[in-house]
């Protein structure tokens, strides 16, 4: 193997699926169709979810893709903090409100997604509708909480569906097209020229 060579192949489609696992289980107790304590669901997809990102991740600055391989590495901290929160108010070690600290943390990561968004803008449609729409979720949670504006939690919890989506769409259309070796599934014209 020659040292430009790499033993991985993109693993942003494995990152992207545990993330819409774990979206999914958190929309329906946000907008309120689930019992709140099922948030708890978030524990066990936490941890797997976070794993499996942060090995994404890694695999995919691995394979020199250094902007959604840090945004994985950054999500799997999402899932290890979804997970520890939900345990440690299980156990009541932590008060069951935690939005005065999670808002500053959202709105960080907000503010690194919205950095992170311009690449993602000339990639592709899907790409860039992913992008904007997980600002909106972390931007708007971090608004939400800080600022004791409701308004933009339920922006924030209605963007999670265009996320999951896309972030479907694009994991589908990674495989599918690679393994078939042309395009099966379109992405769209880029957003940004």
């Amino acid at each position: 193997m020659s040292s430009n060579e790499h033993p991985f192949a993109p693993a942003a489609p494995a990152g992207l699926m545990v993330l819409t696992f774990y979206l999914s289980a958190l929309f329906p107790v946000l907008i309120g169709t689930a019992p709140e304590e099922l948030i708890y669901v978030l524990i066990p997809l936490g941890l797997a979810g976070g794993i499996v990102q942060l090995s994404s991740g890694i695999m995919e600055l691995r394979c020199g893709m250094i902007v959604p391989g840090n945004i994985m590495c950054g999500f799997s901290a999402f899932m290890f903090l979804g997970m520890g929160e939900n345990l440690l108010k299980i156990l009541k070690l932590i008060p069951a409100h935690t939005a005065a600290v999670d808002g500053y943390v959202f709105m960080v990561m907000g503010l690194y997604m919205v950095g992170f968004t311009l690449p993602f803008l000339h990639k592709n449609l899907v790409a860039g509708i992913f992008m904007i729409t997980t600002d909106i979720f972390f931007c708007g949670c971090g608004i939400a909480w800080i600022f004791g504006l409701p308004i933009f939690f339920t922006i924030a919890t209605w963007s999670l569906v265009p996320i999951v989506i896309t972030a479907m769409w694009q994991a589908i259309a990674e495989v599918l097209n690679h393994s078939m070796g042309r395009e099966i599934v379109k992405m769209g014209a880029p957003l940004l020229k």
